[in-house]
């Protein structure tokens, strides 16, 4: 939907566009979901992966938070303009916001909303979030990858921020209320804003407007466009397998893995050890970094012998902190 509008509307127009989404990760462009996210606990909760087309650091959605996107001229854009617009909308309603310099907009030092940018020949777009009543607890713990410090990416890494809800600061706010604020506010800032002709309300019931999302959401929820547009990393990972320390390292482009080094303190493997890493270097060459491939991958290898068995067990658990369950 924001492609079309950044693509087909007058190039000198202003656009707000206001929404929600179901429990979701957002990732930008260039990110990592396996160091940005918790992706088993996002399977466990039904939380969605989305990335956009845009920068920017990861957010999560749900109905608790509120969307803005406004879609402007390239030469009227600036990274303040469209948050310092949303803080002086939540001024209105008794919220001291402010934005800080990272183009945050903050209530007494703790972020409500982040933001992302997209420029284009003639066109700018502003993405921006605002945490209503959002569950913090999910926001927390689906950000949280227990792989984050083993991998080493080379993708956009997120600024993490102290979070709150508006809730904290009025209990009268709600997605409606906010929605009615930054609408007068947008008015006010790019021009006289006429509701009765100015704005347009989408639902189910625009089936033109439904087929381009669904046609939009069938693009974007590709694995090749969410997990395979990753940038090249590696993940690093070591223990005690058999009672000997083992380190291993597993190297992945767009989603698939493209080399694994595994080896034994010096000295400690034997040519059973080496005939193991081996196969199980070349198994798992070119498979998709999810859980169920991968187990795929070490079922057979597992079966050689109990030590291949606890060897394939442990690389196993170890990407399972990492990688998704979804099959490519």
């Amino acid at each position: 939907m924001l492609c079309r509008i950044l693509r087909k509307s007058d190039p000198e127009s202003f656009v707000l566009y206001l929404w929600r989404n179901r429990p979701t990760i957002v990732i930008g462009r260039n990110q990592n979901p396996w160091k940005e996210c918790n992706l088993k606990m996002m399977a466990s909760r039904n939380v969605l992966l989305a990335r956009r087309t845009s920068g920017g650091g990861s957010v999560y959605h749900d109905m608790g938070n509120s969307n803005y996107t406004v879609v402007m001229p390239r030469e009227a854009f600036t990274r303040d303009k469209c948050a310092e617009m949303v803080s002086r909308a939540l001024h209105h309603a008794d919220i001291p916001a402010y934005v800080n310099e990272r183009h945050d907009v903050t209530v007494e030092g703790r972020k409500i909303s982040g933001s992302a940018f997209k420029l284009t020949n003639k066109r700018a777009f502003h993405h921006g979030t605002m945490l209503i009543d959002t569950d913090l607890g999910r926001l927390h713990g689906c950000l949280h990858s227990e792989a984050k410090d083993d991998i080493e990416a080379l993708g956009v890494e997120s600024v993490r921020s102290v979070v709150t809800n508006l809730r904290e600061y009025s209990l009268s706010i709600d997605h409606l209320t906010f929605c009615q604020a930054v609408m007068r506010e947008f008015g006010r800032t790019f021009g006289k804003l006429d509701v009765g002709r100015n704005v347009t309300v989408w639902d189910e019931s625009d089936t033109d407007v439904v087929g381009m999302v669904e046609e939009e959401r069938k693009r974007i929820s590709t694995w090749k466009w969410l997990y395979g547009q990753t940038p090249r990393f590696v993940h690093r990972f070591g223990g005690v397998v058999g009672g000997k320390p083992v380190v291993a390292k597993v190297s992945v482009y767009h989603g698939h893995v493209t080399e694994v080094s595994l080896e034994y303190d010096a000295g400690q493997e034997d040519a059973d050890d080496c005939g193991i890493f081996q196969m199980i270097s070349d198994s798992l060459v070119d498979a998709p970094y999810v859980a169920a491939d991968i187990r795929g991958c070490l079922g057979p290898i597992s079966r050689e012998s109990p030590a291949a068995a606890e060897l394939c067990r442990w690389i196993l658990e170890k990407i399972m902190e990492a990688a998704s369950g979804d099959s490519a």
